[in-house]
Formats: structure tokens, sequence, C-alpha cells
């Protein structure tokens, strides 16, 4: 309740002391006085009260902050559980592209560095769920918090980079001659593109910080490690961000499946024009460490049937990665949304765990390797690698 002084001049002066509801007062005994001391009190208390209703609904309005425990817990049990299985998961494919030498391919190799970024947020997640488990705030150093959101904002950005990568990979292989895509695709190109993915990311979760613009750390309106929601600039870090890092690896993604599917479509309706069938090869070179398909000096008259599934594979993974962004950032765009905000984060990190899955199910040679590796049958893996002859040797 507002605490005041409220001085009335009548006949005899009069002073009236507001105080936790008491009235004091020392006034002439006049009726009118008394009138006039009851109406002007009654419109004080009236307009105090509403001030102090307004700020408390504003208050409330304004200041989101996630403090269900319940909710917090059942997240953090996901998180866990989508970490565990993305760990073991994104460890096969790397094992699995260095035990066998099928998949030793150059598209592979951007692959692996998807493998290592979806790691990365794996990293990540447990400090995550130790932000939500706790109820007296973050529990370690700061650096520790402000260490792993970046290291999950980088791992993010990186996926969406090198599934780019991938898409202008596919691109080139199937629509450009032999020539063309190993002038494109040399050993130390591929080292540079690889190496962009990461270092992009990086320079843009470090810039802003040091310019004063945003800060990595623990959210207390979110009980999560990720930007320091209480920052001044904190809506411009994650505008700032987000516009950095998202639109144009998601436009490539868009035009290079989008021209893949019409250059196949139209040699198709081509082939079928001149009345010839179309001929899909269903045994790739793979003894070509250069790629998994049969290449021709030529733009290609023929596809491999087994490239089209891969490529075909590869669209299924931007299809998991941009419906596991979209929910998070269709709520950032909706500020009532708050709420929800959370669950649509942990939806995010399903990506890490998808993919390997999705590799398993569908990509013709890493489900047959799979297969073997959770069967302990090494002997039977296509193609060993020397590291693998080496271990099978001993």
């Amino acid at each position: 309740m507002t605490t005041g002084t409220l001085t009335i001049a009548t006949d005899a002066v009069s002073t009236i002391t507001l105080d936790n509801e008491t009235v004091f007062s020392t006034m002439s005994t006049n009726s009118s006085d008394v009138n006039s001391f009851m109406a002007t009190s009654e419109s004080f208390l009236t307009e105090n009260l509403t001030t102090a209703g307004m700020l408390e609904t504003t208050t409330q309005g304004f200041g989101f902050r996630f403090e269900d425990y319940t909710q917090r817990a059942i997240i953090g049990t996901i998180v866990c559980l989508v970490a565990v299985v993305g760990f073991v998961g994104n460890v096969m494919v790397i094992l699995a592209v260095i035990l066998s030498r099928k998949l030793q391919t150059r598209t592979n190799v951007f692959v692996v560095n998807l493998a290592v970024a979806d790691l990365g947020t794996c990293f990540s997640a447990p400090f995550t769920v130790v932000a939500l488990l706790s109820k007296v705030g973050w529990p370690m150093p700061e650096i520790v918090c402000s260490i792993m959101a970046a290291i999950g904002f980088g791992s993010i950005a990186c996926s969406i980079m090198t599934l780019a990568a991938i898409s202008i990979n596919r691109f080139v292989l199937i629509t450009k001659t032999t020539a063309t895509y190993r002038t494109i695709y040399t050993p130390k190109k591929i080292a540079a593109m690889v190496a962009f993915t990461w270092v992009y990311p990086a320079l843009v979760c470090s810039i802003s910080p040091i310019f004063g613009v945003g800060k990595w750390g623990y959210s207390d309106k979110y009980k999560t490690c990720t930007q320091d929601t209480s920052h001044e600039t904190s809506d411009i870090f994650s505008s700032v961000g987000s516009a950095l890092i998202y639109p144009i690896p998601l436009i490539v993604l868009f035009v290079c499946y989008f021209k893949i599917y019409r250059h196949i479509t139209g040699h198709m309706k081509k082939m079928m024009g001149k009345g010839k069938g179309v001929e899909m090869t269903d045994t790739p070179n793979s003894s070509n460490v250069a790629s998994t398909t049969k290449l021709h000096k030529n733009p290609p008259a023929s596809f491999s049937k087994r490239q089209v599934e891969i490529t075909k594979n590869l669209f299924y993974v931007v299809c998991a990665f941009v419906a596991c962004l979209a929910p998070f950032a269709i709520a950032l765009m909706i500020p009532p949304s708050d709420p929800v905000i959370p669950w649509t984060g942990v939806i995010i990190i399903f990506n890490s765990a998808i993919n390997p899955i999705i590799y398993g199910a569908k990509h013709p040679h890493f489900k047959e390797v799979f297969r073997h590796m959770l069967r302990c049958q090494y002997h039977m893996i296509p193609e060993p690698s020397g590291c693998l002859r080496k271990i099978r040797s001993r």
C-alpha cells in the first residue's frame, strides 16, 4: 500500500497522515471539513490502489519466467535422452566412414562434418539440463555457461551451413561434368569449405559480444545457457545472429535441390520424348574415392539410380532440419509465445539425433555398414578401409 502525507487547508488547519491504511488526523470539528476530508482521502486511496494494480499487472505480463519446475524436469529428461541417442548415432556415422572405403567420398566429408557439428550440440546439452534443473540459478562459473551457449549456437549454425555445402555438392555432382566436379572438389578446396562452415559461425558468435551487442550466458528468463536475456541489447543480438546465419543457407538449400529436381525430371522427359528408356544404373563406381557415382566426361546422359537415392536421402536430412528449426523460428517472431520457446528449443536438439536414423533407414551405403556394425560383423563391411584391415589382422 502506498504511504504518503496529505495536507488540507481549511478554516482550521488539519493534517492527515495515511500510513498502512490507518488515518490519523487533527482537524476542526466542523462537519463540512469532515466531509471534505473523507471525499479527498477516498479519491487518494482509489488512485493509489489503481496505480498499484496496473503496475502489478504490467510486471506479470511483461516479465515471463520459466519457473514451472515440472516442465523444466520434463524438458531436461528429453534433452538427456536425445543427447545420448545423438551421441551414439553420430559416432556411428563417423566410424562407418572410417571403416569402409565405400563411404569415403567427397560428399561424405561434409556428412562427417555434419556429424561432428551434431556432436557439438549433444556435448552442450548436459549443461542445458544442469541449468534447467537447478533451483538456484546457474551453479557453475558463468564462463562455463557462456562457452556452452556459444558451442550450442555455433554447432547448429555449422549444421545448416554444412547442409548448404552438401546441397551444392549434390547439384554439381548431378548436373555438371566429371571434370567440373573434380576441379571444384579437390582435397584442399574441400578442406577450405569445411573450415568455413566452422569459422564463419565462430565469428558471428564472438564479434557481436566483443562490440557490446548481446552476451552469451545464463538466461534467467528461460533457465538455460543461451544468450543473457537480461542484457540491454539481447533482442538486437538475437536478430543479428539469426540474420547472419540462417537466410542465405536456406535459400541455397532450396535453390540447389529445386534445380536438381528440375534437372532429373527434365532429363527423364527428354529421354522419354526420344523414345528411349531412362538409363538408370544400379551399380555405382564405388571404388572411385572421388564419388560414389559413375561420372561422365560430358554432361550426364544417364543417372546412377543409387546416386539419386543418396541425393534423396540427403534431402530428407534437410527437410528434418527445417522441420526442427521452424517451430522455434516461428515462436521467436510471435512475442506472446514465450512459454513455448523452451519446448521448441528441444525440437531443435532433436535434429542432432535424427540424422543418423535417416542414414540408417534411407541411405543405401550407410544402411549396409550400420547393419554390420550393430551385429559386430566387421568382416562383412564392404570395401574395408586400411584401418579396419589392421584391426582385423590383430
